[in-house]
């Protein structure tokens, strides 16, 4: 049984960014058999990461369950404000059957460009929604389909990318059973996102206004990815340009105006680095998936091709904070099955709650 021991030191290190600490965590794990010794020790570094995010700030209420005096299990509720951004594991312990092992984390709170693990994503970029003023210059409409397919480009250079279908259709919001009897699915095949996936789609607006004499073409657009659980993230550019216009100089004005290769550079200069750090942003995130329950049997559709690992520990990330955790028991490319780390808790008690994953590096 696993006791989650509240034993959290905090260091006096300088923060690395604003909100961010360095803290000095330790857990421990009881190991069962000979065969649970890497199991316990991934326990004892969960315990660990969980007390790093507890001091960083959260409300905790503990729930002990005591049967004819002997304590049967143990429930943390924790409304986490800590996020354990990286660790280092320090030193791992076994005496007896307990493991005891001491990490460093940086906690701190909201999204960090730093990354120390980055996740996979595997993204479906589909048609981008596209609206042209009607009196922006006959060249504009072709520049919006361009800057999609650059996107869809940057998508596809990404490191930690996997983009395995690009296709002219949009983005379903209909149920799967609704969408199975639509006629262009039955005639088509259907590029509904898999469980785990992304879709990604971009959102152009190209429109003429401006207050003075000389109109202006403003680009507007968003990039957004969206995840299989309704999650999503989005970038915003605005840019603009001045358009040619009528001038006292007459024909020699044509001279001196930019022409429409220098004002799409303009409007679309540094698009692909904002669609990198999009991506950047999105895959320093933890891998988020919702659980599935069969029977004893507790699942989520995200497996090695997502970035998972055996050295994985899910953690339970409800609207309500409620935090309990579950380790890797088996993992493929599509999938990965897991177990409470209170044997206590029942299998029914997860079905479909969203869980994300940390990476241990055990």
């Amino acid at each position: 049984m696993l006791r989650l021991l509240l034993a959290v030191f905090l260091l006096a290190a300088a923060p690395l960014r604003a909100g961010d600490l360095w803290i000095e965590a330790t857990g421990f794990a009881i190991q069962s058999g000979a065969e649970d010794g890497p199991s316990a020790k991934r326990r004892a570094v969960a315990d660990a990461l969980l007390m790093a995010a507890l001091s960083g700030g959260a409300d905790v209420k503990g729930h002990t369950v005591v049967d004819r005096s002997v304590v049967t299990s143990d429930l943390l509720i924790v409304r986490p404000v800590g996020r354990v951004k990286e660790h280092r594991l320090m030193s791992a312990v076994k005496t007896g059957d307990t493991w005891q092992v001491v990490v460093e984390a940086r906690v701190g709170l909201g999204p960090d460009a730093a990354c120390g693990a980055r996740r996979r994503l595997v993204i479906t970029a589909f048609a981008p929604d596209i609206e042209v003023s009607p009196h922006a210059p006959a060249w504009a409409e072709p520049l919006a389909q361009e800057v999609a397919n650059d996107l869809v480009r940057q998508v596809e250079r990404h490191s930690s990318v996997e983009l395995v279908r690009v296709t002219d259709r949009h983005m379903s919001t209909r149920s799967a059973a609704r969408e199975a009897v639509d006629y262009t699915v039955l005639t088509k095949g259907s590029v509904r996102m898999g469980p785990g996936e992304h879709g990604f789609v971009p959102v152009i607006r190209l429109d003429v206004g401006g207050p003075s004499r000389r109109p202006e073409l403003r680009l507007d657009l968003t990039m957004r990815l969206i995840g299989g659980n309704g999650e999503e993230t989005r970038q915003d550019v605005a840019r603009s340009v001045k358009l040619p216009g009528v001038s006292p100089l007459g024909r020699l004005a044509v001279l001196v105006e930019p022409d429409r290769g220098q004002m799409a550079a303009k409007l679309t200069a540094g698009l692909d680095r904002a669609m990198t750090a999009l991506l950047d942003v999105e895959t320093c995130k933890p891998v988020l998936a919702r659980l599935v329950v069969s029977g004893h049997t507790i699942s989520a559709p995200v497996g090695r091709r997502q970035g998972l690992t055996k050295g994985s520990i899910a953690f339970t990330a409800d609207a309500d904070g409620s935090t309990e955790m579950l380790e890797v028991v088996g993992l493929d490319a599509e999938g990965v099955t897991l177990r409470p780390l209170d044997p206590n808790r029942p299998a029914k008690a997860f079905s479909n709650r969203p869980v994300r994953f940390f990476e241990t590096g055990v």
